[in-house]
């Protein structure tokens, strides 16, 4: 069996994006918005992704 290459880390949609957040805000150490604006920039290539990624992290972090 043949595999091609493997690319870069993406997150491609909601479900990959509430995983990912959800394993960040796991650790104390990344519990910030500026931790996730970091990731958001760095993995989430499309806008309203990474808008969503951003505003459900916003919502997880106020009711702490």
């Amino acid at each position: 069996m043949t595999v091609g290459p493997i690319g870069p880390f993406v997150i491609e949609n909601e479900s990959e994006a509430d995983t990912y957040l959800s394993d960040l805000l796991a650790k104390p150490e990344y519990r910030s918005i500026d931790e996730v604006h970091i990731r958001a920039t760095k993995y989430i290539k499309d806008d309203h992704l990474r808008n969503y990624f951003i505003n459900k992290a916003k919502e997880y972090l106020e009711n702490l």
